[in-house]
């Protein structure tokens, strides 16, 4: 285990995020990178799976047809509007999608992010890659840990006198079984009516 990288910490530091994702720069496996850590790999894979970034695939010189069935198409004439004169092949076609039963939505999804490392950062094929990808960023994934972190300490900003209110209000309506969307129009208006009676 490396010295200089303690791995009793109950949370991910930055610097630890930085030798994450210069590990799986390099291909190494989530294994190694806990070891070198000093976490469970388990840890390691949710820390990526939770902070990886999507980066969603090249619509460069892309075909309008976005059927998954495209490759092995043969079909002729399906919307029947040009029918016979029309003697292209319908995946051809711009329209095609709309008027096809069988038409399948392509999928951009690659399966290898289904597995460890769950990213896409030493992939040898990414470069020319026309699917979806992932990347682990250790300055994105440590500014999404601080801005969680923030949020979760900060609580809800209202007074104890206002909370007895609002629970007094609310709990009774949750027991009559109304929805939380009435809920909240029955608090809106409430709290309208209180604005109002302040300013009178």
């Amino acid at each position: 285990m490396c010295k200089s990288i303690p791995g009793n910490q109950k949370h991910m530091t930055m610097d630890q995020r930085i030798i994450i994702e210069k590990r799986l720069d390099q291909g190494n496996s989530l294994h190694s990178i806990a070891l070198q850590l000093g976490k469970d790999p388990t840890t390691i894979s949710k820390e990526i799976k939770k902070h990886r970034t999507i980066q969603e695939h090249s619509h460069f010189n892309e075909s309008k047809n976005k059927c998954a069935l495209i490759k092995d198409c043969k079909k002729k004439n399906i919307c029947e509007i040009y029918a016979p004169i029309c003697k292209r092949m319908c995946k051809l076609c711009n329209h095609c999608n709309s008027h096809c039963d069988d038409f399948i939505p392509r999928s951009y999804h690659c399966s290898k992010l289904d597995k460890a490392p769950f990213v896409c950062n030493a992939c040898s094929k990414k470069s020319g890659c026309r699917l979806d990808k992932a990347y682990y960023r250790a300055t994105i994934a440590h500014r999404e840990y601080r801005t969680v972190l923030i949020e979760s300490r900060t609580g809800i900003n209202i007074s104890p006198e206002d909370l007895i209110t609002l629970d007094e209000l609310v709990s009774p309506l949750i027991m009559q079984g109304q929805s939380p969307y009435m809920i909240l129009q029955i608090i809106r208006r409430s709290l309208t009516q209180k604005k109002r009676f302040t300013l009178h």
